[in-house]
Parts: C-alpha cells; structure tokens; sequence
C-alpha cells in the first residue's frame, strides 16, 4: 500500500512540475484555442490545485498508520476521501461559475439570498455530511465493527457522507442516515475486550424448564465447540417472568470475539435445540 500511494504522490510531484514549467506557454495554448479569459485563468489554479491536494493525500496517507494494517480502508482515509470529494464538489463549482463568465466576487454578493435559501433546503443533507465527517474521524464507530444501533444490529461495511452501511445476520444491507446514527443509541460490541454473544427466547408458562437441567443439556450438546467458548461464560439467565411465558436469555464469551463464523454456526445449533427441546419440533 505504502509503495501505490508513493508512486502517485512521485506521479502528482512531477505533474505540479509539468504545470509550472508549462505556465510561460499557457495562455498561448488556451487562446489557440479560444478559451474564455476567466475560464482560463480559473483552469490553471483548479489543474494546480487538484494537483496539490492529491499530492497532500498522498503524503497524509504514507505517514498515516492504520490500527489494523489488514483493513483495506479505515475511518482516518475514508474521512480524508469525503474531504476530497467536498473540496473536488467546490473546484467543479468555480470552473463552472468561470465557463459562464461569474466571477466568485460577484457570485457570493449577488446570489447571497440564493446560497441562504439553498442552505435551509438542503440542511438535514450538510447535517448528515458533518455527522459522517464527525464520525470517521472521531471512531464512534469503525468499519467492520459489530454495532448495534437503534433497531439494527450487524456489521459496518461503509461510512459514507450521508449513511452508514449495515449488513445484517440476514446479509441485508441497510442504510441509516448519520444524523439518525447520532439521534440513536449506539452501541458497539467489538469495542469490548470481551464479546458476548446472546440469544433471547421464550419459555411458555404451562410447559415450565429446569432452567439449569436445560443448561447442562445445551452445554453438552455443544461439546466440539467447547474450546472455543470460555466456560464460565456459558450460562441461561431469566430476565422477565409474565403470565403467559418467561423471558430467557443464553450468553456465553467466545475466546476469539472477532470469530464471526464460529459465532454464527454456534448459534444456529443452539437456536434449533433450544426449538427441539421447548417445542418439540425438529
């Protein structure tokens, strides 16, 4: 990785070079071809510039060290792209303002009234790309971790301007909008040292368990797993007691918490015995 991001910042170095060694012959070169004056001028500062900030990028990205060298992309350089494409939006704007002959001057006194409009028609956009910007660079949460916010839990694939991906036990990806990320609460299970994996279910009151008897009976229907759970974490507890049924609780700790596929196959037995076993049903 270090090796790509050196030879674009040495590709971007030697264009910023190009561009001054060419700047005696620019103007001949666009008035060959006929290019408004200020268009012209505004071409060269956005080409330089574009050129500069890539370069800074790139510097950023070699002297940045990533918690995780495995990841492909982190919220530190995901942040750094969002700032990027923001700075790309406002070039884009300039040299479009230039080709219709505007000036930035006269765009920002003339069209206040307009700027000022469009900013309260598009706040809850601006408010969910400063949430995201907050977001990937203060690491409320991460790529890849395990979250669970508001009514959806799973993994994070992607921190966007605007949304946060999810993906899910189901493998459906959803998307929440960063400023309904910060209006909810947020609840991060990588973070932990230790990640505790639960699974809620039901005990109908006319059909009553030895919840221990049936603690002992998971626990050894689950042996070849068993060096992979620490001990002491394995446990049923029973967190509400209603008329009609008794709400129960499985939690157990794996060894290694980031085990994701373990974690699955794991539950999944134990959700189909816990059915065998209450219901009666295979």
């Amino acid at each position: 990785m270090s090796r790509d991001h050196f030879l674009k910042l040495l590709f971007y170095v030697l264009g910023i070079g190009c561009m001054l060694l060419i700047r005696p012959f620019y103007t001949q070169i666009t008035e060959a071809v006929h290019l408004p004056n200020l268009f012209e001028h505004t071409l060269f500062r956005v080409l330089i510039g574009f050129l500069i900030l890539e370069a800074a990028k790139q510097v950023i990205l070699l002297t940045y060290k990533p918690d995780d060298p495995k990841r492909k992309k982190d919220n530190f350089t995901i942040g750094i792209n969002h700032i990027s494409k923001i700075i790309y939006g406002l070039f884009l704007t300039a040299l479009v303002m230039s080709l219709l002959n505007i000036s930035i001057k006269e765009a920002l006194t003339t069209l206040s009234l307009i700027a000022a409009a469009l900013v309260v028609m598009t706040k809850d956009y601006i408010s969910n790309v400063i949430n995201g910007m907050y977001m990937t660079f203060t690491k409320v949460v991460n790529i890849g971790d395990q979250v669970s916010i508001g009514g959806s839990r799973g993994k994070i694939l992607d921190i966007t301007l605007t949304n946060v991906h999810i993906v899910n036990e189901d493998d459906d990806i959803i998307y929440i909008p960063n400023n309904k990320v910060f209006s909810e609460e947020i609840i991060n299970y990588t973070r932990r040292d230790l990640k505790k994996s639960a699974i809620d279910f039901q005990v109908a009151a006319n059909t009553p368990h030895d919840i221990d008897h049936l603690e002992e009976l998971l626990w050894s229907f689950i042996e070849p797993w068993h060096s992979d759970i620490i001990t002491d974490t394995f446990s049923i507890k029973t967190v509400a007691i209603k008329a009609e049924f008794t709400d129960c609780k499985l939690h157990y700790i794996l060894k290694d918490p980031l085990d994701k596929s373990t974690d699955v196959q794991l539950k999944k037995v134990l959700k189909r015995k816990l059915v065998v076993i209450l219901y009666g049903q295979d």
